[in-house]
């Protein structure tokens, strides 16, 4: 992009044309954009010998390089340089200024720029609030991250990673309500999806209430859902927790008729229930003649079950027995849940 920019400043210069800001522009945001700033500073000052005056569209695109490539300092000198140059910054640049610093977690830097945009009363943009909320979740800051959320909670879609990361503070902080609400608000403005039904089954489901899930469970029989094996596992670790046998054996032998197929989780789910007490031999049974034992090893429980609940013990037994092989052990084998309730089963004999 930059070459053809420069070959068009070329051939204006060939004509006796004046180059226009907008090549000017062009030339210096390609190369910055591909980290050649010597470049881009080359053509910065060749357009003002020539009499163009940058504007502030002229800086956003090098500050957005600049933080592209973590260059925070260069942020701070181009700033300097849009003031010296008589083009201070607008709200286009502090809120692109917000977005930058919040992605390199430079949390005082967004913040003061956040309290300028505020006394100038400028535009806040909502992906600027988003890039805050996001922030405020990568360092687990929940009560600065939950204040910017209920202000772009109703004006923007948040990425499935923005939703994930809120998620994961309030699970760390065991406040399993807020997933409920969060599922709420993410289903009233894009649908409910499989996440959606995760988030609001895994707030009822940590709070071991059965009538919450119920209730989840009937609406998405309403909406004609269906289930996947992060929902059923979802609902057997609640009455794992709760040691509720009854119901746990009744799902258990309900999951082929909601077409889910067991996986890593729900296996550590049974194999921990047995050590409690569960009669499961009939279920692993079942299993066995299915040929699901034998079947490779999968994981397709989503990662915040493992985060509210944990991995129990057995998941926890696979990973140190694993961890424990030399690499070409690790390798050789096709690792089926029959081999690792095998492993797990004798190393537990030995101990």
């Amino acid at each position: 992009m930059a070459g053809a920019a420069v070959a068009a400043l070329l051939e204006m210069v060939d004509y006796g044309l004046r180059p226009s800001l907008e090549i000017y522009n062009s030339i210096i945001h390609a190369y910055a954009g591909n980290g050649n700033f010597d470049d881009a500073m080359f053509f910065l000052k060749e357009m003002k010998e020539i009499g163009l005056e940058p504007e502030t569209d002229t800086y956003d695109g090098l500050i957005k390089a600049y933080g592209q490539y973590k260059m925070y300092d260069e942020i701070s000198t181009c700033l300097k340089m849009m003031e010296s140059d008589g083009c201070p910054p607008d709200h286009f640049t502090y809120n692109l200024l917000i977005r930058e610093f919040s992605h390199g977690g430079l949390l005082q830097k967004m913040e003061r720029v956040h309290r300028i945009v505020i006394s100038k009363q400028m535009n806040l943009q909502p992906n600027s609030l988003v890039a805050m909320v996001e922030a405020y979740a990568n360092f687990g800051i929940l009560d600065k991250m939950e204040k910017v959320y209920r202000k772009v909670a109703n004006s923007i879609s948040l990425k499935e990673d923005t939703v994930r990361k809120l998620a994961e503070v309030y699970i760390k902080n065991l406040m399993y309500s807020r997933l409920d609400d969060l599922g709420i608000d993410l289903s009233s403005r894009s649908g409910r999806d499989d996440l959606v039904w995760c988030l609001r089954l895994l707030s009822h489901a940590c709070l071991l209430s059965r009538k919450g899930m119920d209730s989840v469970i009937r609406e998405m029989d309403e909406a004609k859902a269906s289930w996947n094996v992060t929902i059923a596992n979802i609902i057997l670790l609640a009455y794992l927790k709760m040691k509720d046998f009854k119901h746990l054996r009744s799902l258990l032998s309900q999951l082929q008729s909601h077409r889910v197929r067991p996986d890593i989780t729900t296996i550590g789910i049974l194999i921990d229930a047995i050590e409690r007490g569960f009669d499961g031999s009939e279920t692993l049974e079942t299993w066995r003649k299915m040929g699901l034992l034998h079947r490779a090893v999968e994981l397709k429980t989503d990662s915040l079950v493992l985060a509210a609940f944990g991995k129990g013990h057995f998941l926890r037994d696979c990973e140190a027995i694993y961890t424990s092989l030399e690499p070409e052990a690790r390798d050789k084998k096709r690792w089926t849940y029959h081999i690792l309730i095998d492993l797990v089963t004798r190393h537990k004999a030995k101990q």
